[in-house]
């Protein structure tokens, strides 16, 4: 083709109106169709993002509630489990009262900014975590010695009296149940926990009653 004809066909196109149209027509067609791609891209990976964070959270709370109601269920006096997280766990906040394991996590994108999710996972039974009386187990039973007094902590070779004591004992437990449940314990999940099961004895004239507990410390 002459070069003469090239340019009377360009000079053709550019009087034709309806070329014109049809070229920015498609142009924006084009503009408008990889925005929406662009668009759909930075909304759906928040959304995917989002349900693999909560799956995390879903996951790391279930797991520990079922080894505390595991621990629960166990007959062997003072048996004592360690537990370790998961390496889906080191990247959330955890939280811990006497009737909810809770995890939270922060999630960040490019549309929406910085938010939080939260999951909580009721817990079956009580447990009891560290608080402002006792770290552990050994600290739990000295303040018990100090608080019912005569040397006695409601291990196996010091009853506490059942018509005595008991009153006192659900005392301490009720008002530990009402701080954690403001300020929970937040482990370490860089470390092993341990959950236990402890037992106080009640002497009741010539019976021995047991009442089990699940504590956790670190």
């Amino acid at each position: 083709m002459s070069g003469s004809n090239r340019t009377g066909q360009f000079f053709a196109f550019t009087r034709n109106e309806n070329a014109w149209a049809d070229f920015f027509i498609t142009r924006v067609g084009l503009i408008l169709f990889a925005a929406i791609l662009l668009l759909a891209a930075f909304r759906i990976y928040p959304v995917y993002q989002e349900r693999e964070i909560r799956s995390d959270l879903d996951a790391a709370a279930s797991d520990i509630t079922s080894k505390i109601e595991a621990v629960d269920s166990v007959t062997i006096p003072e048996y004592r489990y360690n537990y370790v997280f998961g390496k889906n766990s080191k990247n959330i906040g955890m939280e811990i009262s006497t009737e909810f394991v809770i995890t939270h996590s922060n999630i960040s994108s490019f549309m929406f900014g910085e938010r939080g999710l939260t999951h909580a996972e009721p817990v079956m039974v009580h447990v009891y975590p560290p608080n402002s009386n006792w770290k552990n187990v050994s600290e739990f039973r000295k303040y018990v010695s100090d608080t019912i007094g005569d040397g006695k902590n409601g291990d196996g070779s010091s009853p506490l009296e059942f018509s005595e004591d008991k009153e006192k004992i659900d005392t301490i437990f009720g008002s530990i149940e009402k701080e954690l449940a403001l300020t929970p314990f937040i482990p370490d999940l860089k470390k092993a926990i341990y959950i236990e099961k402890v037992i106080i004895n009640y002497r009741n004239n010539t019976q021995i009653l047991r009442r089990d507990y699940v504590f956790i410390f670190q």
